[in-house]
């Protein structure tokens, strides 16, 4: 037996299979760039954190490869008769010094073919980056030591090799025998002083600043103390021909 055919209940079924309203949409609109929004902040955080980690390691690695070599510097510095060992404080902003001047065994061959070993001039000095507004590079200049040269002529540009950049500041601090801290130090003979000793520091300690975010005002310091062996052991000569 056949049905019959209800064309009502057929448009009653079409009737029933509703779509969204616009509210509905605009609704889910919103809470999907709700979700968005807040995974793009969670992402932009953690790719925040691992740049800055990033950033801070090569800070880390720059200050660790420029410490060593300060440290082989002058932890192998000599009084030699023509060469004085010369120093100043610190140095920050716009500038342009020499901030260390002396005789050293640790010069640096990097030709063994053309070049000889022996003992270097080292010469530090600090200039503002070309390439970092506001930043300090820091140069290092090694030069065979030649008795009876002239120590104090001007070092050629190419000479000059860079040590470490980034920097916001660069300091030295001088330490006698008896444990004084000494922001200079010169052994050049001064005039009304001729019976002035000429002597190396004990240690030096050396700080450097960097730079972390320049709008931040934000840095990172290092430092560490380095003992000079010729200055101790010339202290203590001197002190025990004092007693």
């Amino acid at each position: 037996m056949r049905m019959p055919w209800r064309s009502g209940g057929g448009l009653c079924m079409v009737r029933g299979c509703r779509g969204f309203t616009l509210l509905e949409i605009l609704l889910a609109m919103v809470v999907l760039a709700l979700v968005v929004s807040m995974i793009a902040v969670a992402l932009s955080g953690s790719m925040q954190v691992i740049d800055a980690t990033e950033e801070q390691g090569d800070i880390y690695y720059r200050a660790r490869i420029a410490m060593q070599r300060i440290s082989d510097d002058l932890g192998s510095a000599v009084l030699a008769d023509d060469v004085d060992f010369t120093g100043t404080g610190q140095e920050e902003g716009e500038t342009r010094r020499e901030l260390l001047r002396f005789a050293s065994m640790a010069h640096v061959v990097f030709v063994p073919e053309k070049q000889l070993p022996g003992m270097g001039l080292i010469r530090y000095r600090i200039v503002p980056d070309r390439d970092r507004d506001g930043m300090l590079v820091l140069l290092r200049s090694d030069r065979l030591y030649r008795p009876g040269g002239k120590s104090g002529q001007e070092v050629p540009a190419t000479d000059w090799f860079l040590l470490c950049d980034r920097l916001r500041s660069v300091r030295f601090t001088y330490i006698d025998r008896k444990g004084q801290e000494h922001a200079q130090w010169d052994t050049r003979k001064v005039a009304g002083e001729p019976d002035r000793e000429r002597r190396l520091p004990a240690a030096v300690t050396c700080r450097l600043e960097f730079w972390l975010d320049r709008k931040e005002e934000t840095s990172l310091s290092f430092s560490t103390t380095v003992l000079l062996p010729a200055g101790v052991i010339h202290a203590e000569k001197t002190a025990a021909n004092t007693r």
